[in-house]
Formats: C-alpha cells, structure tokens, sequence
C-alpha cells in the first residue's frame, strides 16, 4: 500500500511540474538549433557572395559555438529541473537560450565587411603584440631623429 502511495505522489510530481518543464526546454533547445542552422546558413551565403574560401576550420567554428551555447545551458537546464518544484518555468534555461538566439541574430544581421573588420583589427592587434619590441625601437629612433633635426635647426639659425 505505502509503494503505490509513493508511487502516486511521484507520478502526480511528474506530471504537475517535469513535464512542462521538459516540453519548455526541449523547445528552447529547438529554437537555439534552428538560430544556429539560419547563421551557419547565411555565413555560408556570405562567403560564397564574397569570395572567401569555406574551409574545415570556419565550419569548425559552428561546433566550436555550440559548445560555447550547450555547456552553460546543460547546467542551467540541471538547475532548473531541480528548482521545478518551486518555478513554474524552466526560467534559467530559457534566458540562456533566448540570449544565444540574440547573439545568432546579430551575428546574422552583421555585414560580412564589418566581421572582416573585426578580424583584421584582431589581425593586427597580434601583429602589434608579436613586435612590440621592433614597433618601440622605431618610435625610439623616430623621436631621436626629430629631436636631432630641430637641434640642427636651431644651430643652423644661430
């Protein structure tokens, strides 16, 4: 008698507050999918439009992404389910995916001559960073050079 009372309780548990939960997150989970295919999609529109080559390490990048989106949400999703008896929705979970959809969004919405901004900027900061010493011995000798010019200038007016 006492197991079919537990049994009940956790079926009434189950039905009262996982499911809901469940068919929420497995929409999220959807949605952040799709988000993924429409960007990895159009990046590859873009590329294809601009000439630049498609190759394993860009596409690597999408996997790369969902990495990025799916650790955090599996945590959040683990936390949710346990604080399902006190929330009526799996919130965590569902701010996570709703942020990874606006960053999809954006990253669609971006011109692909902005990305390439970006990365040459990225490009070249490491550039800058690789020869810090050449790029001070130049500012140095720069600087000597105009401080030895006025010198000479001065003298010659004398």
């Amino acid at each position: 008698m006492m197991a079919n009372e537990i049994n009940d309780v956790v079926t009434q548990f189950v039905h009262e507050h996982m499911y809901m939960h469940i068919v929420l997150i497995a929409l999220s989970v959807a949605v952040m999918l799709l988000s993924m295919a429409v960007d990895f999609f159009t990046g590859l529109q873009k590329a294809r439009r601009n000439g630049v080559a498609r190759t394993s390490q860009g596409l690597k990048k999408t996997a790369a992404k969902a990495t990025k989106y799916f650790t955090p949400y599996m945590v959040l999703v683990g936390i949710d389910l346990i604080s399902c008896v006190v929330l009526p929705v799996p919130a965590f979970s569902m701010v996570w995916a709703a942020y990874c959809v606006y960053c999809e969004f954006k990253s669609v919405r971006e011109k692909s001559w902005q990305k390439a901004e970006i990365q040459k900027a990225g490009k070249t900061m490491s550039v800058i960073i690789e020869n810090k010493d050449d790029i001070a011995k130049l500012a140095a000798e720069i600087l000597f050079n105009k401080e030895k010019a006025e010198k000479e200038a001065k003298d010659e007016k004398r």
